[in-house]
């Protein structure tokens, strides 16, 4: 009896077939995963662009038209503009140094009203100053009178005493000299009460010492003003000042800043200023410094007003001014240096009205104006003055 075939025992021909497809299929496998490593590896459409492309294309292509200028080594004087408003160092308080009751008022004493220095604005009664000036004179008076006195017995005293004790020094109470020296300070007191009574008389007639401008007052006639106790309020015009805003960077390019002149502009008005002082510290919200100028000149214009601040700062040697219009992304400009372009990044100054102000560079064959389509670095360019 035939035994049955087992599943392993296969004919020849199955046996030889297996060993030729297991390599073929390894083969194949290691065939796809090297195509992988080089199709990575293989260079971008931009390399070959740049490699092997890029001088065909820029012989295709004709070169951009660029323009330039060649500035001019100067000394620059530095300006920093900025903005600000008319403003008052400090107001005064309009207070009487007595207590009475008005009787004449001045037509300047209003508010918007101007005086001039030690003009009579205001006038209180002047009665019973008056009287008290009287009545001083009087105890001035009596007073020297009583000091006469004591004086002319104590005289008297001293000759007795000199009959009776002939060679012998006058005591003090023979003399009356205690009662000479009380004598002599009452008339001091009074001649004092004097003088007091007749400042305060001459304090009723109001002024103050400088010529301003009044705000605020609250004084008419009939009104009984109380030492002490404020009316008004004024501000001298010599106070009048301009106030401007200005980053630590400006700060910085014109300092020191305090004694600089500047211009200051509104309403069409030009003023010349000179600045005084800057803040001690940075504003809380903007982190800007506040400089304060002084007038040469009392200006007309009321405090509140906007203006427009030119402050100059100093000369600066050996630079260029360049017009804005030369800037590039990230502050650097474009120059052509053999007929191809290249980048700098020059260090700038400042600005002002024609334009940038920057330290000197090599700007070799001119500085590019405006931008250029395609730039990069060694991009083939024809030059052509600005006016092209």
């Amino acid at each position: 009896m035939r035994l049955p075939k087992s599943m392993f025992d296969r004919p020849r021909s199955e046996g030889r077939r297996f060993r030729v497809v297991g390599p073929i299929q390894i083969l194949a496998v290691a065939a796809v995963v090297i195509a992988a490593l080089v199709f990575t590896r293989a260079p971008s459409k931009e390399d070959v662009l740049g490699a092997e492309g890029l001088a065909e294309l820029d012989r295709s292509v004709p070169p951009p038209v660029v323009r330039v200028i060649r500035p001019v080594l100067e000394t620059t004087a530095l300006r920093v503009v900025t903005t600000g408003s008319i403003n008052v160092r400090n107001h005064v308080a309009l207070t009487p140094q007595i207590t009475g009751r008005v009787a004449t008022v001045s037509a300047n004493l209003r508010a918007g009203g101007s005086f001039a220095a030690d003009e009579e604005l205001l006038v209180i009664e002047t009665s019973d100053f008056e009287l008290a000036v009287e009545q001083a004179l009087a105890d001035v008076a009596s007073a020297e009178s009583t000091l006469r006195l004591q004086q002319a017995e104590g005289d008297a005293a001293r000759s007795n005493y000199a009959i009776l004790h002939p060679g012998e020094a006058v005591p003090p109470l023979v003399a009356r000299v205690p009662q000479i020296e009380q004598a002599s300070a009452r008339l001091a007191s009074a001649l004092a009460r004097s003088k007091v009574a007749t400042l305060e008389l001459s304090r009723t007639h109001f002024s103050l010492p400088f010529s301003g401008r009044v705000t605020e007052a609250a004084a008419e006639v009939g009104q009984v003003l109380t030492k002490g106790q404020p009316f008004g309020k004024a501000f001298a015009l010599d106070a009048v000042e301009a106030v401007g805003f200005i980053s630590q960077d400006d700060l910085r390019r014109i300092s020191p800043a305090a004694g600089r002149r500047a211009t200051v502009r509104a309403n069409g008005e030009v003023l010349s200023a000179v600045v005084e002082r800057v803040s001690s510290e940075l504003d809380a919200r903007t982190r800007f410094a506040s400089l304060f100028l002084s007038f040469e000149e009392a200006p007309a214009l009321p405090p509140g007003t906007f203006v427009d601040i030119e402050i100059a700062g100093p000369a600066l040697p050996n630079t260029y001014t360049l017009p804005e219009a030369v800037e590039q992304v990230g502050a650097e400009v474009w120059i052509v240096d053999g007929e191809r372009l290249e980048v700098v990044r020059p260090t700038v100054r400042g600005r002002h009205g024609p334009g940038i102000v920057v330290d000197a560079f090599d700007y070799a064959d001119g500085v590019v104006i405006g931008a250029v389509p395609g730039a990069r670095r060694g991009l083939p360019v024809v030059t052509a003055s600005p006016d092209v």
